[in-house]
């Protein structure tokens, strides 16, 4: 595998330091979610699964479907 150089490194820089926001506030909501004992929504391969307050993971949607 060939690494090519990175031509811009502020543009590197700048993109890491999104990243680790995005990061940062990912984690803050997930923290938050088990405060309130919320569900955590994330996806694996195009699929969807809800880690319940107790721990468990499901597919199955815990949210009421509005008519």
């Amino acid at each position: 595998m060939k690494i090519s150089q990175i031509k811009n490194l502020e543009f590197y820089k700048r993109a890491l330091e999104l990243i680790s926001i995005g990061n940062r506030g990912v984690s803050a909501a997930i923290l938050e979610n088990e405060k309130k004992g919320l569900p955590n929504v994330f996806g694996i391969k195009n699929r969807i699964y809800y880690r319940m307050p107790d721990g468990t993971i499901t597919s199955k949607s815990p949210f009421k479907k509005k008519k």
